[in-house]
């Protein structure tokens, strides 16, 4: 049946094929993405859903994992995740359009439209809160956000009180810096010029043109059919239910649900120019600023783009229980779209892998250590912390007769005994080779993801 589905895929996909793709090539990628997903499940835990298509044509769509642990059920395809941050690609969008419409100018001062904002922020643009040059703090610029605002219901004129209890890191223009709070007030200022609900005005100009059925508004206190649920990786094999977060402070940032097949529409909305004109797309898409200096990424209207080959308009997003991730290729109108509803997961450098396979780019799928050694091991013998040249530290411990790793201030991870002094982590790429002297380690060498560091041992 495997097979067959392979081959009535590739049947079907015969107006791409034409296009330059052949059906050896699309079965080749097809199965190695396969591959990818059973590995990366395995040893990053992830679970959720990807699909790749060219325009409207599915040329691959897999889910792995599950939707609900508690209950046994796997996920299906087009089920809806919570998409975070790739909220932003709509909201930049709905203010290219207001402006086509003559309802704002994006060089319009934000107060204008937004009058209780603070003084401070008078000199802030439309355009420098939609490319995150505004000098707003992110969200943890928010006294206790993640501890208690993050969960609590909070109406708009709340919102904007808290943002206007910030402080600007920079004067507005000046450089770059990533902001739900800017794009919170965007919505905010939308809800101004059409005197509605930023809901309303997202369904009446986006979903309901492009047919997007099954994406919506996020809403705590509503039962959402079809959602997967969201768990969160607290260790190397830990899983929790995700913890509560309320998406009131993230309108037009963050609070959005979706299905790939919905944002698959969203893609083709502008690789296909079905919805927004060609000066709009210009707008949102515009890298004209971009200095043959500068760095190939630059923030257009709520997309990353990247001028290097191969050209492409991206955005993740990251939540509680959910990482995400969107990217659409001009050149080729390819799409690729993650969802997943576990967090945190590498979602850039999964999207990264995907698109390696799928162009055909120099890729080495990962590799899986299955065989733990069953020698009797003196854990005992490894325990301290190494220092590299580069001051970054490895420590070595024990809890609970089980071994451990942590580099640097990050999570520790557990790791398993290969033999000859050898120890790997099963989720995270990494092998660890102890050098003893008279019999006691000296310091030891990491290798993974194509790195290779020394540390030497410091303490005991």
């Amino acid at each position: 049946m495997k097979n067959l589905n392979k081959i009535l895929a590739a049947v079907f996909l015969i107006g791409f094929l034409s296009s330059g793709y052949s059906q050896n090539k699309y079965l080749e990628y097809s199965e190695k993405l396969e591959e990818y997903l059973s590995i990366i499940h395995s040893k990053k835990s992830f679970s959720g859903e990807v699909l790749v298509a060219k325009g409207d044509e599915i040329l691959f769509q897999q889910t792995i994992g599950s939707a609900s642990l508690e209950n046994d059920i796997a996920l299906e395809k087009n089920g809806k995740y919570r998409i975070a941050s790739i909220t932003k690609t709509f909201t930049g969008t709905l203010i290219a359009m207001a402006h086509e419409e003559g309802k704002l100018d994006v060089n319009d001062k934000a107060n204008k439209y937004i009058n209780s904002l603070s003084p401070k922020f008078d000199e802030i643009t439309i355009k420098q809160l939609l490319t995150h040059t505004s000098g707003i703090p992110h969200n943890e610029g928010i006294k206790d956000y993640w501890m208690t605002k993050s969960k609590l219901q909070m109406s708009t004129e709340q919102v904007i009180s808290e943002i206007n209890s910030l402080d600007l890191l920079f004067k507005p223009g000046e450089m770059m810096h990533y902001s739900s709070p800017g794009y919170y007030l965007l919505a905010t200022v939308l809800e101004s010029v059409y005197n509605d609900s930023f809901h309303n005005i997202f369904q009446n100009k986006i979903l309901k043109p492009l047919n997007m059925k099954d994406s919506g508004i996020v809403n705590g206190l509503e039962v959402l059919p079809n959602l997967a649920n969201g768990y969160h990786l607290i260790s190397d094999d830990s899983l929790v239910v995700a913890p509560f977060r309320n998406y009131s402070m993230l309108k037009g940032a963050g609070d959005m649900y979706a299905t790939s097949q919905d944002l698959l529409k969203w893609n083709n909305s502008f690789l296909l120019n079905t919805l927004v004109s060609k000066q709009s797309k210009d707008s949102i898409f515009d890298t004209k600023k971009i200095k043959p200096k500068e760095k190939s990424e630059h923030y257009g209207y709520g997309w990353y783009i990247n001028t290097d080959e191969p050209k492409k308009y991206y955005h993740g997003g990251g939540t509680w229980g959910y990482s995400t991730y969107i990217s659409m290729y001009p050149k080729d109108s390819l799409s690729i779209i993650i969802l997943s509803n576990i967090s945190p997961i590498p979602i850039s450098e999964v999207a990264s892998d995907i698109e390696k396979i799928i162009l055909g780019n120099p890729f080495q799928m990962p590799f899986v250590h299955n065989e733990i050694s069953k020698e009797n091991i003196n854990f005992k013998l490894y325990l301290g912390v190494y220092k590299a040249n580069n001051q970054m530290t490895v420590t070595i411990s024990e809890s609970n007769k089980n071994f451990y790793a942590q580099l640097a201030g990050r999570p520790a991870f557990e790791i398993y005994p290969m033999g000859n002094h050898q120890f790997f982590g099963k989720k995270v790429d990494i092998v660890f080779t102890f050098d003893l002297e008279n019999q006691k380690p000296k310091g030891l060498k990491a290798e993974g993801m194509g790195k290779r560091i020394y540390f030497n041992r410091i303490t005991d």
